[in-house]
C-alpha cells in the first residue's frame, strides 16, 4: 500500500487546518505511515490519541523509522487503567471524555513547545465518551487554539464513520482531503 502523501503535503502547505477522510479497512495503518512522513517534514509534531496508548504508537512508529523524538504525545487512554506520569514526549490524561483537561493539555503543550502540525487521532472516537455537540463545539475550539498559536492541524476520520460529526468539523477546517489507497 502506498499513501498519496502529496495531496496532504501540498494542503498542509496552503491551509492551516484540514480534515482527512481515511478508507476505514487503512486507517490505523495510514496514520502510522503519515506520521513517519510528517516526522521527515516537521520539526515537531502533536499526536493526539482519543483511542490508543502512548506505549502501542512509539512501537509502530519506530517500525516505520519515525523521529519519534519530534513528536509529543498527548495520551488519552492509558491513566484509564494505570497509574502514570507525564514525561517529556508524553502527557497523560485521564479520559477521552475529560475534555477540558485535553484542552488545558493542548494549551500546555502549545505553549511550551513550538508544535508546527497537530493530529487528532481520532475525533470520532470521542463520541463514545461524549455527545455529538459537546464533541462539536470541543473541535470547533481546538480549531482556535491552533489558529491562534499558528499551528497546523489534521483532523482525520475514517471514511464509514460518524458522517455526521465529521461533516460538522469539515464546516470549520479549511480543507477536506480524502485519502485513497494506491496501488
Amino acid at each position: 500500500m502506498t499513501l498519496d502523501i502529496e495531496t496532504i503535503k501540498e494542503s498542509l502547505s496552503d491551509k492551516e487546518i484540514i480534515g482527512l477522510v481515511i478508507p476505514g479497512a487503512e486507517y490505523d495503518e495510514m496514520l502510522i505511515e503519515l506520521s513517519a512522513i510528517l516526522s521527515k517534514s516537521y520539526n515537531k509534531i502533536l499526536y493526539i490519541s482519543a483511542n490508543k496508548p502512548y506505549g502501542l504508537l512509539v512501537n509502530k512508529f519506530k517500525q516505520t523509522k519515525a523521529d519519534v523524538d519530534k513528536f509529543h504525545f498527548i495520551d488519552c487512554i492509558t491513566r484509564r487503567s494505570k497509574d502514570v506520569s507525564s514525561t517529556k514526549n508524553c502527557t497523560y490524561v485521564f479520559s477521552p471524555g475529560a475534555l477540558d483537561e485535553l484542552q488545558r493539555a493542548i494549551i500546555d503543550v502549545l505553549r511550551k513547545q513550538e508544535i508546527d502540525v497537530a493530529l487528532i487521532d481520532s475525533p470520532s472516537s470521542l463520541l463514545i465518551y461524549q455527545e455529538h455537540m459537546d464533541i462539536l463545539q470541543f473541535m470547533d475550539r481546538l480549531i482556535t487554539i491552533f489558529t491562534v498559536a499558528n499551528c497546523k492541524a489534521i483532523f482525520p476520520f475514517q471514511k464509514d464513520s460518524m458522517e455526521l460529526l465529521r461533516r460538522g468539523i469539515e464546516m470549520f477546517t479549511d480543507k477536506t482531503v480524502h485519502l485513497y489507497v494506491l496501488t
